[in-house]
């Protein structure tokens, strides 16, 4: 992955992305991802790490918290909102990743209460 500011990175990366950032191998990755030295969240069988998150993890693991990660932060997060069944990302400031997963998660299994009347 060739970007010059942490600002070039997407906002959520692959596993392959976050390894290549990292310089380590994908192996070497998830199992920083499941020992939690690093913080992710898998969707299937694939890891997605935030740039916040990979901000934190460079710059002391979480020691400290520093303007870079304030400004990544700032720019704000995706956030998925379900339009007619569309998942569509909207970009406004959200905790963290894990977080817009659970709610959408909340969202779908309201909606599937629903429809199958319980």
């Amino acid at each position: 992955m060739n970007t010059a500011h942490w600002s070039d990175l997407p906002l959520v990366l692959t596993s392959d992305q976050a390894a290549a950032v990292l310089q380590v191998n994908r192996r070497t990755l998830t199992n920083m991802l499941n020992r939690g030295t690093l913080r992710g969240i898998k969707i299937g069988k694939e890891w997605r790490v935030s740039r916040a998150e990979m901000l934190r993890f460079v710059e002391g693991n979480g020691a400290r918290r520093s303007s870079a990660i304030a400004a990544a932060e700032s720019e704000g997060t995706p956030t998925l909102v379900n339009k007619g069944g569309l998942l569509v990302v909207r970009a406004e400031p959200t905790a963290d990743l894990t977080d817009i997963v659970q709610q959408v998660r909340a969202q779908r299994v309201i909606e599937l209460t629903q429809q199958a009347g319980l």
